[in-house]
């Protein structure tokens, strides 16, 4: 077992918070960011045309 100590400086925290509203329930990458659900469906609905391509794009990789 390790005897070194660790500062707080390098201690990670877990579970992660949400970018937006430091939530940390369901907290996931979306977009390039860590969100919770709750913003990520705020997202969802307030761009509803934003992740389009994506919908268009992953049946056309499947086939």
């Amino acid at each position: 077992m390790s005897t070194e100590l660790v500062n707080s400086a390098s201690i990670i925290s877990f579970p992660k918070s949400c970018g937006i509203c430091e939530s940390k329930e369901n907290v996931q990458m979306f977009a390039g960011l860590l969100l919770c659900s709750h913003c990520q469906e705020n997202i969802r609905i307030t761009n509803p045309g934003l992740f389009a391509a994506n919908k268009i794009i992953e049946p056309k990789a499947q086939d």
